[in-house]
Formats: C-alpha cells, structure tokens, sequence
C-alpha cells in the first residue's frame, strides 16, 4: 500500500464529518414544532354529511377495505365509516365521491391507545380538526423551504 493511499484513507473520513458539521441540523422538537405539511399532504378525512347522498362509492373505491357505510342516527341515509388502522392514505375515497362529501387535511396526526379509538364514526368525521387540540404544547410551525445553496431549510411561524 503507497503512502499516498494510506493518506487518503485516513483523512477521508475527517472530510465527510468536516462537510456535516458546518450544516444545520435539520432535527424539529415534536410536539412543540411541527413540520407543515406540504399542499397536497393526505391526512384525515373530513366529511360533509349534508352533501353525502350514501351512494357508497368511497367504500367501493377503497381499496384497503377501511371505509363501511353505517347509519347514523336521526338520519335515514347510511354514511362512511373510516378504520384508519387499515386507510393508506391513498385518496381514492375522496377522488371519487361524486358530491365531494370527502375532503383530506393536511392533519396526519391520528394515534390512539386502543383499536377502536383509530375507528371515526360520521359524526367524529364530520368535526373539523383542531391541531391545538391535538398538539396542547405545539408552539412553532415549520414551512419547508427549497433554497438553491442550503438545500431545504425551515421556516418557523408560531402558532396562535
């Protein structure tokens, strides 16, 4: 092995830590800074149960089968049910309602303790998200932002 190998190397590495280090660090602090999503994030489904006719096109659409039609009280139609231990996110649902009763947020926030907690009725559907309600200790939201020299940065907005 030359010399000039040996070199290289050894110093290659201290080269490739040199590059990262002058970086920011791209880590966020969730829950108190959340990344935005970006304009065509798919994310938890609103419905409108005034439009929805009950045709059961979104639960045919679905392809992971995690939308059934259910009845909801005080009303004769039947209306969707979402499982989102079983949705993808896919986006079918909301693509084929024909009234547009289905609308995605941009809110990808959905956990629970149980199973039956990832199961929305149409009343739960129906309630606008609220990310406060759902982040108490969220403080900053991050914008993505594309720039020709740093690559991506983010912007901080403060939430009210």
């Amino acid at each position: 092995m030359s010399k000039k190998n040996l070199i290289k190397r050894v110093l290659e590495p201290f080269v490739v830590v040199a590059k990262h280090v002058s970086r920011p660090p791209i880590t966020h602090k969730y829950p108190i800074e959340r990344m935005k999503g970006y304009e065509r994030t798919r994310g938890r489904h609103i419905l409108y149960l005034d439009l929805c006719t009950g045709c059961g096109i979104c639960a045919w659409a679905c392809p992971d089968l995690a939308i059934e039609m259910v009845p909801v009280e005080g009303r004769e139609l039947t209306h969707p049910q979402i499982d989102y231990g079983k949705c993808s996110f896919c986006g079918f649902c909301v693509d084929y309602c024909p009234t547009h009763a289905l609308k995605e947020t941009p809110i990808t926030e959905i956990a629970s303790f149980t199973r039956e907690g990832l199961i929305y009725d149409p009343i739960r559907l129906s309630q606008e998200p609220d990310i406060k309600e759902l982040l108490p200790e969220l403080k900053y939201e991050l914008n993505p932002i594309i720039d020709r020299k740093y690559g991506i940065r983010y912007a901080r907005k403060r939430v009210k």
